[in-house]
């Protein structure tokens, strides 16, 4: 136990002494409290508690270590002018309802002005300071005689608000004043610091939760509106792949037509080649029927000999005649046939392209008599060609036909000549060529095109060169291209290979 020093027969003293004991040791339990609440306000603020909270807790921590002390925090709004109370829970809430939206300024009581001059303002009677002149009536009802306040900063440009103590006596800060306003305006700063940033981040939060929303929306109108591009793209589509069906339709009947015409044309040919050989004889045969019956009239009344020689000179020349008509009937009749076979069959066979040309060109030679249009060959012979005769006499005679109905508008004149000679690597190169009206520079990479046609309602399809391309590159396995200028005539080239491609189905 502490003995007390000094006279014991002094009372004085002694209460003295025990006095300063007491005010020891209420000292260190102030500054215990004071350690132990700042330590609870930080763990407070530290676990996310209201501001409002904290600030309350903070202001009764410090008036609870001194007596006759009102402590307040104002807070400065975004702003940088407006205040609002922040916690004053010793202070009459009248008046800390009045503040509320106060402005800022170089005369705006000691915590308007301390915020904004940026630096603690100590009041220490009200009644006479000119500071506080505008809101003596507001303080009036309340007995408040001194004020000092200090700011709070986040840093030392941005003030968040500020720390106050009033007194209802004229009163002036000492050193535990001062410490507690440090203390005070340190934990209120980290306190307020945090709240703004955690605000901050919620705006933030709800500002990113509006833009994925918006984001959101936006997909899902896009998405909507894909889905109806796409069912929009899969009718046309369906729509589309109808008129291709329709077209495909189409084009098949217009083939099967275009070949019904060239039969019709081979047909005709057929009769033309053949009228001329078989009406000879038939007049041959019918003369010597007559001479026949004359002379076995005469027979049985006594014939000279000169009549039977006569006779018989004329029966042998008569025959000779019907031998040689018989023989060009049954020749024709051989290449009709063959001609006829190769363009209603993909068969394929080895055939001698010179004796082939001239079989297409006897079945279209009819067709072109009545015009001033000559169809001539020039092909030398041994040349060859392992193939199929049917796709190439048809797409031969397509080309033909385009030169006799474009070039010379069907009626001439002119000459169009099919020629044909060795190219490398076993290619032969095969030319249908005019010197007819030529093609516009405009149509010439158009004139493959199906139902491309510069004759639309003359009775044109416009499939001829579109089925001669698709046969050249397809069964023939060639190239095919045009040369030609207006009024310079045109030239089919068809580079087609000697030996064609895929399995071979020979008919000798």
């Amino acid at each position: 136990m502490q003995v007390l020093a000094g006279n014991d027969s002094d009372p004085a003293a002694l209460r003295a002494q025990l006095a300063e004991k007491d005010a020891l040791l209420r000292q260190a339990a102030l500054g215990e409290a004071l350690r132990r609440g700042q330590g609870e306000l930080l763990e407070m603020i530290a676990k996310g508690a209201p501001l409002k909270d904290t600030l309350t807790r903070l202001m009764l921590l410090i008036e609870s270590q001194t007596a006759g002390v009102y402590c307040s925090v104002l807070l400065l709004d975004e702003d940088g002018v407006h205040i609002h109370p922040g916690a004053g829970p010793s202070l009459p809430q009248s008046y800390m309802d009045a503040l509320d939206g106060y402005p800022i300024g170089p005369t705006a009581g000691s915590c308007g002005t301390a915020m904004y001059r940026k630096e603690a303002v100590v009041v220490t009677d009200i009644l006479t300071d000119p500071l506080w002149a505008p809101y003596k009536q507001l303080l009036a009802p309340h007995g408040f005689r001194a004020c000092w306040s200090t700011p709070i900063f986040l840093n030392q440009d941005v003030v968040l608000g500020s720390f106050a103590m009033y007194h209802r006596a004229v009163h002036s800060p000492g050193p535990d004043d001062l410490k507690l306003i440090g203390v005070a305006t340190h934990i209120a700063g980290i306190a307020i610091e945090r709240t703004r940033r955690e605000d901050e981040l919620r705006r933030h939060r709800h500002h990113l939760e509006e833009l994925v929303a918006e984001r959101t929306a936006e997909l899902r109108l896009a998405k909507e509106r894909a889905e109806v591009g796409n069912a929009a793209l899969s009718k046309a589509n369906e729509e589309l792949a109808a008129a291709l069906h329709r077209l495909s339709i189409t084009q098949a009947e217009l083939v099967r037509k275009d070949k019904l015409a060239a039969l019709g044309s081979l047909v005709a040919g057929i009769a033309h080649e053949l009228n001329t050989p078989i009406g000879n004889c038939l007049t041959v045969a019918s003369t010597l029927a007559d001479q026949t019956r004359s002379l076995a009239e005469r027979y049985a009344q006594g014939i000279r000999r000169s009549e039977l020689d006569r006779y018989v000179g004329e029966a042998g020349d008569a025959s000779a005649l019907l031998v040689r008509n018989l023989q060009r009937a049954a020749d024709l009749v051989a290449s009709f046939k063959q001609v006829a076979v190769d363009q209603t069959s993909s068969q394929r066979r080895t055939f001698s392209l010179r004796e082939f040309a001239e079989e297409v060109v006897c079945t279209l030679r009819p067709s072109l008599r009545k015009s001033e249009v000559t169809l001539t060959t020039e092909i030398a012979d041994g040349l060859a060609m392992d193939s199929f005769p049917g796709p190439l006499g048809q797409a031969v005679a397509n080309l033909v036909g385009n030169s006799f109905i474009h070039g010379y508008d069907g009626k001439g004149p002119g000459t169009i000549r099919i020629a044909a000679r060795k190219a490398e690597d076993g290619m032969i190169e095969l030319r249908v060529e005019d010197d007819g009206a030529g093609i516009p520079a405009a149509n010439l990479d158009r004139i493959f095109d199906p139902f491309f046609t510069t004759r639309l309602g003359a009775g044109s399809s416009g499939l001829g060169l579109h089925i001669t391309h698709n046969i050249v590159t397809g069964a023939l396995g060639g190239r095919i291209h045009v040369e030609s200028a207006p009024g310079a005539g045109a030239r089919f080239i068809l580079l087609l290979p000697a030996t064609a491609p895929g399995l071979p189905e020979r008919r000798e």
